[in-house]
């Protein structure tokens, strides 16, 4: 059985034409058609709902994202035998857009997976059988603006006491299991420390291998307890004009080949080309992604390479949560930056507090929650 997986499509405005019509697939690169004909099962994400700007956008953190309802046409034409919808912008445009995706995926017999009608539902395992070998595929997602509430239909979200029972009964049902998780830094190559332990713990409850989504960057392999984890497959289909650069533009498609004894995966790296993308025969992509894979058996560097990662970041985080005077906010104007503040200890250890202990952090998350029903 040969299965291919891509990551993050995005139908996007410099390519919306082309995904509207019913040949999209034939204006893409002949080397990929072959490769992708060839399978027994394609499967990717897709990365946003379809409709149209009139619905009502959810108030969120981060972009809104929407493809036309005639974008369909584009991803039947890539012939799915499995779309991934649990991410992070599958309720973009709240219930609306998630169920003109549904329908329009259904309507065109096309499967999908990674959606839950609330917080406390199952989520449901696609298995494919072919020559005696059955392998499932498990679908979820970090917790952010689109996942499934107590009342509200979502994506289906990582919990770590419901989750891993998943994976154990799914286990249970095939000789292997996939799981695509949509998790992870963007444009970072590497795992956090969490994340490689969340993946490895994947594995241990039934996993034999798992695909993180999400970073928009090719990231690194590593091999744990007989299974295999990719940290970072880029994107598949995801020209955005606002992001041109090292980690946007290329991706890797993974090309798996199982029989009833074994499985083997294989790395097929791709690249943006023009309004879409190429096969790419740059070498240095998976030379590059084999450095970094061997970096991650060095002892201490997932976490000396993550400790610096977040020093670059820790500035702008705690800016969007300050406080900005009038006087501040002119400098910004200005400068396209605030001014550097100076915090007393007091306030990083009760921030610090805050999100780290358990009973601390469920009651922020919970009080902000209440308070964002204000407005």
């Amino acid at each position: 059985m040969k299965i291919i997986i891509g990551g993050d499509v995005v139908p996007t405005e410099n390519n919306r034409e082309l995904f509207e019509s019913e040949d999209f697939i034939n204006k893409l690169d002949l080397k990929f058609k072959e490769l992708w004909n060839k399978a027994d099962y394609r499967v990717f994400n897709l990365e946003c709902p379809l409709g149209n700007n009139n619905y009502i956008k959810q108030v969120k953190a981060g972009p809104n994202l929407i493809a036309s309802e005639k974008c369909i046409n584009g991803i039947k034409s890539l012939k799915p035998d499995l779309v991934c919808l649990a991410n992070n912008h599958i309720l973009d445009y709240l219930q609306e857009g998630l169920e003109t995706v549904e329908h329009l995926l259904s309507q065109n017999n096309i499967k999908y997976i990674g959606i839950i009608e609330d917080i406390n539902q199952k989520s449901d395992t696609f298995y494919i059988e072919k020559d005696g070998v059955t392998i499932g595929i498990y679908n979820l997602c970090e917790n952010e603006f689109s996942v499934a509430t107590i009342n509200c239909k979502g994506a289906n979200p990582y919990n770590e006491f419901k989750t891993y029972r998943e994976l154990q009964e799914s286990k249970s049902n095939c000789d292997y299991l996939i799981v695509i998780y949509h998790g992870g830094k963007e444009k970072y190559r590497y795992p956090s420390p969490k994340l490689k332990k969340r993946c490895e713990t994947f594995i241990d409850f039934g996993a034999d291998i798992v695909l993180c989504q999400h970073s928009h960057s090719i990231g690194c392999e590593e091999k744990y307890s007989g299974g295999t984890i990719l940290f970072g497959q880029g994107n598949f289909i995801f020209n955005d004009v606002n992001n041109d650069n090292e980690y946007w533009n290329t991706g890797l498609l993974v090309e798996i080949n199982a029989n009833k004894e074994e499985y083997s995966m294989s790395y097929i790296p791709i690249e943006r080309f023009e309004n879409t993308f190429k096969m790419s025969t740059d070498d240095s992509i998976l030379k590059n992604f084999e450095e970094r894979s061997n970096s991650l058996k060095d002892d201490g560097f997932v976490e000396s390479s993550y400790d610096k990662f977040c020093a670059s970041l820790i500035d702008n985080y705690l800016e969007s949560i300050s406080y900005h005077s009038k006087l501040e906010g002119l400098y910004w104007r200005i400068f396209k930056r605030f001014p550097k503040r100076k915090y007393k200890e007091s306030t990083y250890l009760n921030l610090l507090n805050s999100i780290r202990c358990e009973a601390h952090s469920e009651a922020l998350i919970k009080g902000l929650e209440q308070k964002l029903k204000e407005f």
